[in-house]
């Protein structure tokens, strides 16, 4: 969702031709279970990284008609999607809107994931666009209300400083003993001091594809790297080892990435991909928080109302989006309990 793939006109010819490579290896076995990478028993990898797989439920921070975050509509939603299987839950700066939060509303929201989860998932806290003393404090908090793991935001301040950027994620490393996942945009010469700090165990990429590829193949072995943004971003790096991503679905109709990563696991990664093709890629397509939170009210989570600067679907709004989904064969009120 916030993960471009914008890339020059070169490189990105070099990329195409990179993964016309490995999709012509897939090609000559379109069913082949052995074909799956063993996910979930990676020689070195930790419990935690083991647990890290699948499709990712990323925390959208529903809110009241009065625009209070939605305690009701969080557990809901994560009631839903644990029904169907669904295995990571995480809250993320941009996705969960902290930029529209306070800071007590931002500990709040995380606190109420993590008790809906209830050790049935992992459940992974997150950290925002803050100097490292608040990081800080906020990685001693998602320790004390039982987080399985903390995704820490690469400061906007840090980004132009390497030295300060690896001081900062070690210095909240530090902090807890919770596994660390690095969340940003880092030069493969930062990443490569990162995964030195004991506890990083994985990273939400958000760069280029290209870089994406890159780098879970240089830190495959060590790190959990998973895709942001669409379903379509993991393919491109499932030949690689990578075995977790972002799945907007998950918040509302969780049944359909349960079965695209089902089918992922059994081999046949082009019958899942045709699933996200009709499904996720479309809707992220044209993806808006606008949108995401008018979906929560269509399927029976929560309400279409999100904080500013985002703007509220009107009715209008509300029966194109019935009809998008109409288009792709479901039935948002058959969603609704």
């Amino acid at each position: 969702m916030n993960a471009s793939i914008q890339t020059t006109s070169s490189s990105r010819r070099r990329f195409l031709e990179f993964v016309a490579a490995a999709g012509g290896a897939l090609a000559l076995t379109p069913r082949v279970p052995s074909a799956a990478p063993a996910l979930a028993r990676r020689p070195g990898f930790t419990k935690f990284q083991q647990r890290l797989l699948g499709p990712i439920y990323s925390n959208p921070c529903p809110f009241t008609a009065d625009l209070k975050p939605d305690d009701a509509a969080q557990k809901k939603g994560i009631a839903r999607a644990l029904r169907h299987g669904i295995g990571v839950f995480a809250a993320t700066a941009g996705n969960t809107k902290y930029a529209t939060l306070r800071f007590d509303e931002i500990k709040h929201v995380n606190r109420v994931m993590i008790e809906c989860v209830a050790g049935k998932a992992l459940a992974i806290a997150a950290t925002g666009d803050w100097d490292t003393p608040q990081a800080v404090a906020f990685a001693r908090y998602a320790r004390d209300i039982g987080a399985d793991a903390l995704q820490v935001l690469n400061p906007a301040k840090f980004r132009e400083n390497e030295k300060d950027a690896f001081n900062h994620f070690k210095t909240v490393a530090a902090a807890t003993k919770l596994p660390v996942i690095l969340h940003g945009h880092f030069s493969d010469a930062l990443l490569a001091r990162l995964v030195t700090i004991e506890t990083v165990q994985a990273m939400k990429e958000d760069r280029l594809l290209e870089d994406y590829v890159r780098q879970q193949i240089d830190h495959g072995k060590r790190l959990v790297i998973f895709g942001g943004g669409g379903e379509d971003r993991y393919y491109v790096a499932w030949p690689y080892g990578a075995q977790a991503y972002y799945s907007t679905y998950c918040t509302f109709a969780p049944d359909i990435p349960a079965k695209v990563w089902k089918i992922i696991q059994t081999g046949d990664i082009r019958a899942a991909a045709a699933l996200t093709a009709k499904y996720d890629y479309p809707y992220i397509r044209t993806f808006s928080h606008s949108k995401w939170h008018a979906t929560l009210e269509l399927f029976g989570i929560g309400t279409r109302h999100v904080r500013p600067p985002h703007k509220v679907y009107t009715d209008a709004e509300m029966r194109e989006l019935g009809k998008f989904f109409k288009g792709q064969g479901i039935d948002p009120a058959a969603y609704r309990d």
